[in-house]
């Protein structure tokens, strides 16, 4: 048997080596493909998330904000979403200074957002409630639940249930607004909101007595006092007393309207006021609190800005008001030189004027500038009135200046006029009653007395004219 040769061996080797070179390179390839359909499985499931991934909400910008501080306050806070969109402080901010600047719709978005962020925050569920109120008073009902739920402190949580109450009360739920109202009332016997609550509750259910009781604790409230008046006044008419709903009648007539109740969860936001709307509620807030001066300052420095009517009556007023006539008058005779037909401007001018004359009769009585200012305020009234016929306190100071004047039959007419127009006020009753005393009208003036006392029955003067008219007792 012949052995092979050299030459046939490395031609076998030769063709055995091409076949275990493949065999090598096909795991990798597998590898390399499985490695390529990894990436290309990675790169869909990437578009795919790109494409599905839910969309960042955009804070919203309301459109045409003519202010240009205000928008620039929103914009600010907008600024902060974006910087940090997961930040439920930041979204809560802004959709309070949308609140503040009367941009409901928008601050619900945001408000919706930040409880989205942070459910565990009650204060977000209880703007919206209060914004839904206005809106969607059945939606606001879970929200407000859900709110005074989750509040721990006491007085905001009270609020919340008071809220809650009160729209349940709207919606005619009176079980369920009675028990909130009595719990909050049991806790605070002096409550005139839930006091309120449950008069009105009582008076729906026609139990007279609770009601009348309810009602007269709810009085004692400058939130509540106007509205549970007329409650009262209303009341008696249902009963048959005609002369108590009379009575009230015109104790209602004579209230300023009630300011709203303190809301400790939201009263912050006045805070975030800006431009205009913000200036004016910080001005009246010093004039409430009788910081004159600094509003009169206010109004100086904005007459600079805005040399408008309504800055120079404001700043002349209030210094009227600390007695600084002399500052004051130019400032208000500015404001009629440029709206010369303003019934605000010229009763303005007229009142300063007047409370200069009277203060000026009681201090130095033979000044000889008296009748120049009486006259000067007259005139400025009758000008009110005439632009403005309803005004009736600028017909009590028309009626005043010539009573002073020593024409107390002149002071009749504009004085009936006053009291055409708001029979419920206290001074054009007392004022006419003393004018027709004076003038020998002994029926009609005993008419406006006994109204004035029942307008003001702690006010001793119109009593003390009605025992004039009745003459010495024996």
């Amino acid at each position: 048997m012949t052995a092979p040769t050299r030459t046939g061996a490395t031609s076998s080797a030769r063709e055995t080596q091409p076949e275990a070179s493949l065999a090598q390179r096909k795991p990798a390839r597998a590898r390399w493909l499985a490695l390529v359909g990894a990436l290309l499985l990675v790169a869909g499931a990437a578009s795919a998330w790109w494409w599905l991934r839910p969309q960042r909400l955009a804070p919203p910008m309301p459109a045409d904000i003519q202010d240009a501080e205000v928008r620039q306050a929103i914009e600010d806070a907008r600024r902060h979403v974006v910087s940090d969109p997961d930040s439920a402080a930041a979204w809560g901010h802004l959709a309070c200074l949308l609140l503040a600047h009367l941009f409901d719709r928008d601050a619900d978005v945001c408000f919706a957002h930040a409880a989205h962020l942070d459910p565990d925050d009650p204060k977000w569920s209880y703007a919206r409630g209060l914004i839904a109120l206005k809106r969607d008073p059945d939606h606001a009902l879970p929200l407000l639940r859900q709110a005074a739920a989750g509040i721990s402190r006491p007085e905001y949580r009270s609020v919340a249930n008071l809220q809650l109450a009160e729209a349940l009360l709207e919606r005619e739920k009176l079980e369920e607004a009675e028990e909130i109202f009595r719990a909050e009332l049991d806790g605070t016997p002096d409550n005139a909101r839930a006091a309120l609550g449950l008069g009105l509750i009582a008076k729906i259910r026609g139990d007279g007595p609770a009601a009348a009781r309810l009602l007269s604790i709810a009085q004692g409230s400058p939130h509540a006092r106007k509205i549970a008046t007329a409650q009262l006044a209303a009341l008696a008419r249902s009963q048959g007393d005609r002369a108590a709903a009379t009575a009230f009648d015109q104790e209602t007539a004579a209230l300023p309207n009630d300011s709203a109740w303190p809301d400790p969860l939201l009263d912050g936001n006045l805070q975030l006021e800006r431009g205009r709307r913000g200036w004016e509620r910080r001005v009246a807030q010093l004039e409430k609190q009788y910081y004159y001066e600094e509003a009169a300052e206010a109004y100086l420095q904005q007459i600079e800005k805005e040399p408008s009517m309504q800055n120079y009556v404001g700043a002349g007023i209030n210094l009227a008001r600390l007695h600084d006539y002399d500052r004051a008058f130019p400032l208000l005779r500015k404001a009629v030189e440029l709206e010369p037909q303003s019934a605000h401007a010229h009763y303005s001018l007229g009142l300063a004027v007047f409370l200069c004359a009277e203060r000026e009769r009681d201090s130095t009585p033979g000044n000889p500038q008296l009748k120049d200012w009486f006259r000067e305020a007259i005139a400025h009234s009758r000008r009110a009135t005439e632009l403005r016929p309803d005004h009736a306190r600028a017909y009590l100071h028309w009626g005043l200046a010539l009573r002073y004047l020593g024409e107390p039959a002149a002071a009749i007419a504009p004085l009936r006029k006053g009291i055409a127009c708001h029979p419920a006020d206290f001074d054009l009753q007392l004022v006419l009653g003393e004018v027709l005393l004076e003038t020998g009208h002994a029926q009609e003036a005993a008419t406006c007395l006994d109204n004035a006392r029942r307008l003001a029955p702690n006010d001793p003067r119109p009593a003390r004219a009605l025992e004039r008219l009745q003459g010495p007792k024996n």
